[in-house]
């Protein structure tokens, strides 16, 4: 007998996935009426929705047969992962949690939601909403609304109108519908790793299934919800920012407005941070002159849009009475969905400076293995654990001089300011913190990864002494 080659190799391991994943889709399309019972009043057909799903599915395993190109391989090892998630593991968590998903498959069924109401609108319509909401992302206020107070929620009706206009184009079934948005979280994950692809000069696939099959990336990018367009309009704002800062093209500030333009309109916040990162690793880190011109002059031009609104937030930052109704706020949220949450300190009488450093903490590596309360947060306690114990190697290795790199400073500093905002959050409710986590993980792992691992770090060694023999 001849010796198996790396094709055959590759089969075996592909039917060794395969067959458990089938199996298991056999055994829960005849289950799946017990597993979906929260959303059976809106789909009473739920096997026939299941089988939707999986049709889905296919319809898109086949699009990357066809188009996939070199990358087919690596794109359909992923989709095969997405697919144990989307219709294997993602049943059980639907069953036990009241998931936004259903209030979402609801809208896609109606039209009409709380804050949206897209009922009779067409795509234009969509689109000019879209088009206002670019000019007023922060807008959230109380009006009355026929004598009764109501919440504008200008954010959620971004993401609502965009919502209306993406799945309009998908069948109207609840599992067909999570896989076509899971597709967009799937190419936002290839878009972060060809930024990797940018910043190495080459292929490589490694990175690729870093991020396509970390758990809480792979799951909460798998969601019908906003996760997957949030991570998607990131991954090409890194892919953008890899471009500019690695080859310096024009065209890649064009590629990172877009992806800053679409995070912000569904997280504001998601603009600031991302920019502010981008413009002082420019300004820092070892850039051509044009390039740190060329971005100061497309933030001149954009900043007087966002500035009034975005200054008097990032002062609130720094009132300690704001910080406090902030972690009311969430505690209080935490207590009303049951969630898990860290103990929450008493802020009064506290400086921002001596909290900053719990609540960045916080942010970047909790819940931990003490903060384990039920399930889902021991899952990601695991997955912490690892992240921080790979961000202590990082540290033993890292140099200052990698600092100088915009490679290396633009991932710690979206990393950091997003930790700084959203930490409260995370420590006042896990769940919703693992899922926000989602916005930064690709950048944390990166960096950690960049930092810890030897082609990274020869990578690092090659481009500093590059710089200085331009010098």
């Amino acid at each position: 007998m001849g010796a198996v080659t790396r094709e055959g190799y590759y089969k075996i391991a592909l039917g060794l996935v395969a067959c458990p994943v089938v199996g298991c889709i056999v055994w829960l399309s005849l289950n799946v009426r017990n597993l979906g019972w929260r959303f059976e009043y809106l789909q009473p057909a739920l096997e026939l929705d299941y089988v939707m799903g999986i049709f889905m599915w296919a319809v898109f395993a086949v699009g990357i047969l066809i188009v996939g190109g070199n990358w087919r391989r690596m794109l359909l090892l992923g989709w095969i992962g997405k697919l144990f998630v989307l219709l294997v593991a993602m049943l059980f968590y639907e069953e036990h949690y009241e998931a936004d998903a259903i209030a979402y498959f609801s809208f896609r069924l109606t039209g009409e939601h709380y804050n949206y109401d897209a009922s009779g609108l067409s795509s234009f319509d969509l689109i000019a909403d879209l088009i206002s909401g670019i000019m007023v992302p922060f807008e959230m206020d109380v009006y009355n609304d026929g004598g009764m107070p109501n919440f504008r929620n200008k954010p959620m009706e971004n993401f609502l109108a965009l919502f209306a206009l993406v799945t309009s184009v998908m069948p109207p079934y609840f599992h067909a519908l999570k896989v076509g948005v899971a597709f967009i979280g799937f190419m936002g994950s290839w878009c972060f790793y060809r930024a990797v692809v940018v910043a190495l000069g080459r292929e490589y696939p490694a990175a690729f299934y870093l991020l396509a099959f970390f758990p809480s990336i792979i799951f909460w990018s798998s969601v019908l919800g906003k996760d997957p367009l949030i991570f998607l309009f990131l991954g090409l704002y890194a892919y953008g920012g890899a471009l500019w800062l690695v080859q310096g093209r024009l065209t890649a500030l064009g590629i990172v407005g877009v992806g800053l333009l679409g995070a912000t309109l569904i997280r504001p916040w998601m603009g600031i941070v991302g920019a502010v990162s981008l413009v002082v690793a420019n300004m820092l880190g070892r850039c051509r002159p044009r390039q740190v011109a060329a971005i100061v002059l497309a933030s001149a031009l954009v900043l007087p849009f966002y500035w009034e609104e975005a200054s008097s937030r990032f002062r609130d930052l720094v009132i300690m009475e704001v910080i406090q109704q902030r972690v009311e706020g969430v505690a209080g949220d935490t207590a009303k969905s049951s969630g898990s949450g860290a103990q929450l300190p008493d802020l009064q009488g506290e400086e921002p400076s001596t909290l900053l450093p719990l609540i960045v903490f916080s942010g970047l590596f909790r819940p931990l293995p003490f903060d384990i309360t039920n399930p889902f947060t021991a899952l990601a306690a695991v997955e912490n654990s690892v992240v921080l114990l790979l961000a202590v190697a990082a540290i033993h290795r890292f140099r200052l001089a990698y600092l100088r790199d915009p490679l290396v400073l633009w991932p710690i500093l979206f990393s950091l300011m997003w930790a700084a905002l959203y930490g409260l959050v995370v420590m006042a409710n896990f769940g919703s913190g693992v899922r926000y986590k989602l916005q930064t993980m690709p950048f944390l792992l990166l960096v950690v990864m960049l930092l810890t691992h030897r082609e990274g770090r020869a990578l690092l060694a090659s481009r500093i002494s590059g710089k200085k023999k331009e010098r």
